[in-house]
């Protein structure tokens, strides 16, 4: 039996609603949203991103989104972003961000092409990209089959009795990453990721199916 079965199974029953996770004709927009979605809702993320799309942010081309976001004065893009909260703080990051990647020239697949231990390193060192946001922005934008241990990751393995009540991100990441059926698929990696955070949210799909016995409730 793998660890991971429990996620194939939720990749089942979530199946509809993670298929177009975080897919967007102009990636960067996932990369803005990575940002905004820290300490928020999906809901007040996708308001902030509307306003930004009003604002011709994501049009094409899209690799011009990082210059667009610089032309905007702080206040305009404070303003944007403001439903997502902590919105300056939130607009000091996507700037930060930017300034990164502009040194790329926005070019995305340049940046694929960095080993993940060195996109890792580059991303931890933007201020306020701290080491679950670079995940999924390495898993969604860049497409490195990397394991994300969240919030409902964890609680998920806390409750089957797998992980320990106290447990930090890197550890949990070790650990999931080292089992010999990780997989190398990064679509896959991104659908358990999606999986399990529908399951979070959204329970009672879960516990409407034959499953509801595989995993003890909360």
């Amino acid at each position: 039996m793998s660890i991971f079965d429990p996620i194939t199974i939720l990749t089942q029953i979530y199946q509809s609603e993670i298929n177009n996770w975080w897919i967007y004709p102009n990636p960067n927009r996932m990369l803005v949203e990575a940002i905004l979605i820290q300490q928020t809702t999906s809901k007040n993320v996708m308001k902030a991103s509307a306003q930004l799309q009003a604002l011709g942010i994501f049009k094409a081309p899209y690799n011009q989104t990082w210059w667009r976001i610089r032309q905007l004065n702080t206040s305009e893009l404070e303003q944007a972003i403001y439903s997502s909260g902590f919105y300056r703080i939130k607009a000091k990051r996507i700037q930060n961000f930017a300034d990164w990647i502009i040194k790329y020239d926005c070019d995305l697949n340049q940046i694929k092409k960095l080993s993940l231990s060195q996109l890792r390193k580059e991303l931890n060192a933007i201020n306020g990209i701290g080491p679950e946001t670079a995940d999924v922005m390495i898993l969604y934008a860049f497409e490195q089959p990397v394991f994300i241990p969240d919030t409902y990751c964890l609680r998920l393995y806390q409750q089957l009795k797998i992980l320990p009540s106290k447990i930090t991100y890197r550890t949990a990441q070790n650990f999931f990453e080292g089992q010999p059926d990780m997989t190398s698929d990064y679509l896959l990696a991104q659908h358990w990721h999606a999986a399990i955070d529908e399951y979070g949210k959204h329970p009672q799909k879960f516990l409407n199916s034959k499953y509801k016995k595989i995993i003890p409730e909360k």
